[in-house]
């Protein structure tokens, strides 16, 4: 599927501006070009996700996990926190390092949270064939 650039911007946009927030009104520029290196950085990972056949709008479901549960204030302009997070979905949603059992051991762990969480917002249990979309083999 083609990227929803539009919603991408919304996404880091939602990120900048809960990390900058403060009790003083903070400069509508700065927020803006947090949002905009936000943006850089995860378009930066549209080639490794479309190399493992995925949907290209994980970016924007990652960035908006991302703004909704992780991006606080005190982060402020820090974009560290954003890199190894974001870089950590795109690994965990596009695995492209092979697995040895003792690697792959976190995966039930990943499961079990991912379970639990569907559970706290009443969505189905989803099996792993209808939560993904990988292309048909060859």
């Amino acid at each position: 599927m083609e990227l929803n650039y539009e919603s991408l911007r919304y996404a880091c946009f939602s990120a900048a501006k809960k990390t900058m927030w403060d009790v003083r009104p903070t400069d509508l520029a700065k927020i803006e070009n947090l949002a905009r290196e936000f943006h850089t950085i995860a378009l930066s990972h549209l080639d490794e996700v479309l190399k493992q056949g995925r949907d290209s709008n994980i970016l924007v479901r990652a960035v908006t996990y991302l703004a909704n549960t992780h991006a606080i204030p005190p982060m402020h302009d820090n974009r560290e926190w954003f890199i190894f997070m974001l870089r950590t979905l795109v690994e965990l949603s596009c695995p492209k390092k092979d697995q040895t059992a003792e690697t792959a051991e976190i995966f039930s762990d990943i499961e079990a949270g991912i379970i639990m969480a569907r559970e706290d917002i009443g969505e189905p249990e989803l099996t792993a064939a209808e939560s993904i979309s990988v292309p048909p083999s060859v």
